[in-house]
């Protein structure tokens, strides 16, 4: 489940950057966010409660951008009829979520990357997915019904803290050309393929945004080289 998770992660985590990187707005909001409630310290996942602007923007970039282009196939076991219309046994069935994650009856303005739109929805997205109305979801990335992605955890809590500790430690810059000037980021150029979705290679800028943070990452790396980390009980040392 991690190595199937690792690319689809990376992939929502470099949408992420790039959308935040033409959306300096967010950034201030979030970072606003970030500097009240920890007070300088860097985030973890215990803070997820007190960031729930930093966690909306994980549901608002896999709403913009799902995981997958067409999402996962899925094949009728035998014939439906549904809304009038008859689908007969074998049919490949793809579930669309740019159409649900863009449908204006829904969202308002659903083109703009807006996090604020999911500051009403604290739960993760394994708890929405249980939910038997399918209109209080609050995206459809990972997927539905059975078969829904089962490392949506992971994924969600993978994001939310590395969104958050790179917002609570960096402005997100746009990259410059050889001659100095900004590069606008294009939120529309996107790899071609219909399984993965991921953003064409693009620059961007990574500042520290104080001395006092770039001081605690340092000091925070020292920390890890010395003591390692705990993954499910497991000691892991850093070479």
């Amino acid at each position: 489940m991690i190595e199937a998770g690792s690319e689809t992660t990376s992939s929502t985590l470099n949408s992420c950057l790039l959308y935040l990187c033409a959306n300096p707005e967010v950034q201030k909001v979030a970072q606003e966010e970030i500097d009240v409630a920890l007070q300088g310290r860097s985030p973890t996942f215990e803070d997820e409660g007190s960031l729930p602007y930093c966690r909306a923007i994980v549901k608002e970039i896999l709403r913009v951008r799902p995981v997958a282009n067409i999402g996962s196939p899925r094949k009728s076991d035998e014939d439906v009829v549904y809304k009038d219309m008859f689908i007969p046994k074998g049919t490949n069935i793809t579930l669309f979520q740019y159409a649900i994650h863009y449908d204006p009856n829904r969202w308002k303005d659903p083109e703009k990357f807006d996090p604020s739109r999911y500051l009403d929805y604290p739960l993760k997205a394994g708890e929405y997915a249980g939910i038997g109305d399918f209109t209080k979801r609050d995206h459809f990335s990972f997927g539905c019904g059975r078969r829904i992605c089962p490392g949506m955890w992971l994924a969600e809590n993978s994001l939310f803290i590395t969104i958050s500790r790179i917002l609570w430690a960096f402005d997100i810059l746009p990259g410059l050309d050889e001659n100095g000037k900004e590069i606008k980021p294009n939120t529309e150029a996107y790899e071609p393929g219909l399984s993965l979705t991921s953003p064409k290679p693009f620059k961007a800028r990574f500042v520290v945004r104080s001395e006092d943070k770039r001081n605690r990452i340092i000091e925070e790396w020292k920390q890890a080289q010395k003591t390692g980390y705990i993954i499910l009980g497991d000691k892991v040392r850093i070479a």
